[in-house]
């Protein structure tokens, strides 16, 4: 079971996963977080945070597609962190860790958000 925690930082999304990203329990229910904040906050870049992530499955992996797709079509971003070593795995053996940009921790994170604003 995949819980899903939101909250945002200096103007950004964080979407912190617990549980098994897989099955059919997962299919829209990321993209249906970012955008409740997106409509209630006005906020346009996520980062989601993996740490507690224990599973992902390929259906979990097109949430995350999805994911990123739709925030983006909103002119926005979507980043990931603290990635689990099984799931880094799988994002480097399916090549959607040229997709995403991913960091270690969530203050790599901001800053590179942050870097991003003052340009």
């Amino acid at each position: 079971m995949l819980k899903i925690k939101k909250s945002s930082i200096d103007n950004i999304g964080v979407i912190t996963l617990v549980g098994k990203l897989s099955g059919i329990d997962c299919t829209g229910t990321i993209q249906e977080k970012v955008k409740e904040i997106n409509s209630k906050e006005k906020i346009k870049n996520f980062i989601v945070d993996m740490a507690k992530v224990k599973w992902i499955d390929s259906t979990g992996l097109g949430e995350l597609i999805a994911t990123l797709s739709s925030v983006q079509k909103q002119g926005g971003n979507m980043v990931l962190v603290n990635i689990p070593s099984p799931v880094q795995s799988l994002l480097k053996m399916t090549n959607l860790d040229q997709i995403f940009d991913t960091f270690n921790n969530m203050d790599d994170a901001l800053a590179a958000f942050n870097s991003k604003k003052k340009k």
